[in-house]
């Protein structure tokens, strides 16, 4: 299968995954909830080894490459650091927010989370849109679709607590559906147009970014539980997505 024709599956597929999880009645959701758990187990293994074994090291080549010069500062590592630290603090202040203005401003904290999670989205959707093998882009494509389910369901609750209409939820979920689609859209089309040192460069720059957001999410569901893992299934799950990708890596 040609990478381009992969990337076009892999957006409508995403797309079509969050509209449907986005809009389940939670009844039905509840019924699988262990089911989207080993799927966010199984996201975080594949993320975190994206991010440290193929993302971080490409990245840290790239600058190598385009600077030329024998020793030069590790800036893949200090991109990475500081992606991981903004989404930390915008993950932080939004919670903070939300608990302190529950009843005055329930819109707005929906709205901030909806932004949080567009981020997310864009950056794994320009992850594999940026993936310059089909074997790399469909392993990141299945980290996403392990979790893009729970993760619109999530979304989803979270604005039928705040009171959202149910045609504004509609609306939201549609947009959100939208955007890893839209990050696998620009990433494929910068990845082809730039192939100058400037091109090279943003893909350097890109690499490093979506390491430290994978890295966040890869952690994210060991800082939010209260009980992680309480599952062996789970931790098998994990293990299983770290396997796989440095498997991967050896042919890399």
């Amino acid at each position: 299968m040609h990478l381009i024709t992969f990337k076009a599956i892999a957006a409508t597929t995403i797309f079509l995954l969050t509209v449907i999880f986005g809009l389940l009645p939670s009844r039905i959701a509840n019924t699988r909830a262990h089911w989207l758990h080993l799927g966010n187990s199984f996201a975080g293994g594949i993320f975190l080894s994206a991010a440290l074994l193929h993302l971080l090291p490409d990245a840290d080549n790239r600058f190598r490459e385009i600077l030329s010069s024998g020793n030069i500062y590790p800036f893949a590592y200090l991109i990475c650091i500081i992606a991981f630290i903004c989404l930390l603090i915008m993950e932080r202040g939004i919670s903070a927010y939300d608990k302190s203005h529950r009843v005055e401003n329930k819109n707005l904290s929906s709205l901030l989370l909806v932004l949080l999670l567009s981020i997310h989205s864009l950056a794994e959707g320009a992850a594999i849109g940026a993936g310059n093998n089909l074997i790399e882009a469909s392993m990141i494509f299945f980290a996403v679709i392990a979790h893009k389910g729970s993760e619109s369901f999530a979304l989803a609750v979270n604005l039928h607590r705040h009171l959202v209409s149910a045609t504004n939820i509609k609306k939201i979920i549609l947009f959100f559906a939208l955007v890893t689609p839209l990050g696998i859209f620009i990433a494929s089309l910068v990845t082809y147009l730039l192939q100058t040192g400037s091109g090279s460069l943003l893909g350097a720059i890109l690499d490093a970014v979506t390491a430290g957001t994978f890295l966040y999410l890869g952690t994210e569901h060991m800082l939010e539980c209260d009980q992680p893992f309480e599952h062996s299934n789970e931790i098998l799950a994990l293990i299983i997505g770290i396997a796989m990708m440095a498997t991967i890596a050896i042919w890399n």
